[in-house]
């Protein structure tokens, strides 16, 4: 899948529009989003904290722009974008790529990043016994995920007497990032299932929460879950006058993310001169 998932989605706008209204409304998106673009380009290879600062304005600066009223279809505008269309989720989704591609530990490895359907356990699951004969009944599980860090990894079964091969491709994520506009109850305990399967595939898989806003009740712990960090970007509930998404907490994003990618994730004898084992 592409990592310019919001610039695609924008393209694929362009060429399905119907109405002039949403065709003006696209080309002035677009002006902006290339804009924004050029912004972020301009931050390549630079990520000290006032340069995630500065990814951050433009980030903020472009939100602002496309979170505007007329570009939302809701009661009493007929035209804009309704939230199943995705124009406005896949922003962070594509800030995602932006901010975390410029990790040194990245560089030159054979990763696929962006959104992707992540590989969370297997099964054997035979029709019949004929069947098993000659197929293995071999099913994968996968989780949407939009935003990863993953790897490609092909499986390859042979089946005695006569070897017959089959060949399933999976995406083993080392990084998996929810994105979201605002978290609700029912998105979170989502997210809680979707963790619990994502470390089951790979317990060492960092699985993360980017919300603009948390609207879960303040009795429920994400401590007693396996996600391993929410980050409210804006600091906020919906509830409040809306502030902008702030710069420290989308370092500290980074930072983790980091640290993850540097860390050893199965030494255990390392582990054990520490003194640490978890």
């Amino acid at each position: 899948m592409s990592v310019y998932i919001h610039g695609d989605n924008i393209a694929t706008k362009l060429r399905q529009v119907k109405g002039d209204d949403n065709l003006g409304h696209l080309k002035e998106i677009e002006k902006k989003y290339l804009a924004w673009r050029k912004k972020i380009d301009a931050l390549k290879g630079k990520r000290k904290s006032a340069d995630i600062a500065k990814l951050v304005d433009a980030l903020n600066e472009y939100k602002n722009f496309i979170d505007q009223p007329k570009f939302r279809k809701e009661k009493g505008n007929l035209n804009g974008f309704t939230s199943q269309s995705k124009l406005h989720s896949t922003v962070l989704e594509e800030f995602m790529y932006h901010l975390l591609i410029e990790i040194p530990q990245l560089l030159g490895k054979h990763l696929e990043f962006g959104a992707t359907h992540a590989y969370s356990n297997l099964y054997f699951s035979p029709a019949s016994l004929d069947s098993f004969e000659t197929k293995s009944g071999l099913s994968i599980n996968t989780k949407d995920q939009d935003f990863a860090i993953s790897k490609k990894v092909q499986l390859a079964t042979s089946l005695p007497p006569n070897e017959a091969k089959e060949q399933h491709i999976i995406h083993v994520p080392v990084v998996s990032i929810e994105c979201k506009t605002y978290l609700d109850k029912t998105m979170y305990e989502g997210s809680v299932a979707t963790a619990e399967k994502i470390k089951r595939g790979n317990p060492y898989s960092l699985f993360l929460i980017v919300t603009e806003t948390y609207e879960v009740a303040s009795n429920v712990d994400p401590a007693y879950s396996e996600i391993n960090q929410i980050y409210v970007l804006r600091k906020q509930s919906n509830r409040e006058t809306k502030k902008p998404i702030q710069a420290d907490i989308v370092e500290d994003l980074y930072r983790n993310v980091e640290q993850h990618l540097s860390s050893s994730w199965r030494d255990v004898n390392a582990k054990i001169k520490s003194g640490k084992l978890i």
